[in-house]
Formats: C-alpha cells, structure tokens, sequence
C-alpha cells in the first residue's frame, strides 16, 4: 500500500498525541476501550444487539469486524466481540484512526449491492491503528529491549501486527545501527 507523503510520520504524531492526553508514555501500551471512554464513545458489542448475529461470528478476515455508527451528537464503535481479544482491540483502534484521520462516513453498501470499500482510507486507517497500539518509539523500545517475545501480551496485538509495527518503524533499522557504534 502507498501512501500520501508524510502519512506515515502523521499516524505516529497522531499515536503519540493520544497517549499525551491519557497521560501515558510514548512506550506504554494504551487501552482502547479507554480512548473511547475519555472521547464520549460508546462501545457496543454485536451479540449484545439483540438480533441474530451468527451469520457474523468467525475468526477469518472476512468476517464482520466493526463500524463506526453516528447517534446522535455522539458516536458508538460496534464490535464483533466473538474474535480473539487482540484482535478486538485492533478493530477498535481501526474504527478510531477513522475518526482521528477525519474520513467521512459512508453507506455500507453500493446502489449495486456490493460492500462499499476504498483502500486507501482502509489502508490509512490500518496503519493509524498499528501506531496507536504500537508507535515507533514503542517499537525501538521492543527491539531495544530484548522484548520481542513478551511483547504481544504487554501490548495486547497479535504476532502479525506486532511484526507489522516493528518492521513499518524502523525500529530492526535502528537497533542494527546502534549495534553498530
């Protein structure tokens, strides 16, 4: 995925401001659940709706995995509460990068009937969420540390976005440089 010029850098400004305004380090691991609190945004899990939901239960990508929904004044994230726990916490950050990001809503679905998908503010939104849970100094301090293997419980990611973030921060990049001197 290409993005726009400075994204990257923007994403991790954005991870680092968030975690100032809860009063956490730059390495410390952040709840999301506790970003929604502090910005008004209700939590909804899907099997706690009310309807029929297991047409939407599974743990394969293509499952249903979350959505912003405006009520009101006010915004909720509904989640599919039935994938692994790590997973939740990404599909939450994903819905709030959206958000930091300023992407506009849209309808779910197409006049055609087909999902409504652009890749880009998709793609953006992944990437935002890696930084919120994983911002570049908390990736240097991973692989500075020695924290590889403990890592993914400290911060609640799985091993593939935990690759993912120590890989997109330059973070294997400047432990090699530092063993270098």
């Amino acid at each position: 995925m290409k993005y726009r010029h400075g994204f990257k850098a923007q994403a991790n400004r954005i991870a680092l401001r968030i975690r100032e305004k809860m009063g956490l380090e730059d390495i410390a691991p952040i709840n999301p659940e506790d970003i929604c609190k502090r910005l008004e945004i209700e939590l909804i899990e899907m099997t706690k709706l009310g309807c029929d939901v297991s047409a939407f239960c599974g743990t394969d990508s293509s499952c249903f995995s979350a959505v912003t929904v405006p009520m009101g004044h006010k915004l909720a994230i509904v989640h599919n509460d039935t994938h692994h726990r790590n997973r939740q916490r990404s599909n939450i950050c994903h819905e709030l990068a959206h958000w930091f990001l300023g992407h506009k809503g849209a309808p779910p679905l197409l006049e055609n009937g087909e999902r409504s998908h652009d890749g880009q503010i998709e793609g953006e939104a992944n990437f935002l969420a890696g930084c919120l849970l994983i911002p570049n100094e908390a990736a240097v301090h991973i692989v500075g540390s020695g924290l590889k293997l403990q890592a993914m419980t400290i911060y609640g990611v799985s091993s593939q976005m935990l690759d993912f973030r120590l890989r997109m921060s330059g973070a294997y990049t400047i432990q090699k440089r530092r063993m270098a001197r």
